[in-house]
């Protein structure tokens, strides 16, 4: 993956980030990274999710409770967030 962009996790360790960029297999694919510090202090990354498959993850780990209420809650305000901020100087369709 060559990332294009980072954001700090909240609620992880001091070092983890998501990574956002061009994917591994393919130049027009975009994918999503988690980064972290391994015990030795080493960089480390899992596996890329392509982003056009990210919907479908969360809605399947909402579905299948591995995220709590809160958790969606968040989700669903920052969505909200997002596309308000988006629209701004734009008709509303």
């Amino acid at each position: 993956m060559k990332a294009t962009v980072s954001v700090a996790v909240q609620g992880g360790a001091k070092d983890d980030e998501l990574l956002l960029g061009t994917s591994s297999w393919s130049e027009q694919d975009t994918s999503l990274k988690y980064a972290w510090r391994d015990k030795k202090g080493r960089r480390s990354r899992g596996g890329e999710l392509p982003t056009w498959a990210m919907p479908q993850a969360v809605l399947f780990a909402a579905k299948e409770g591995y995220l709590t209420r809160t958790q969606m809650a968040k989700i669903v305000k920052g969505l909200v967030d997002v596309l308000a901020k988006s629209q701004k100087g734009q008709a509303v369709p």
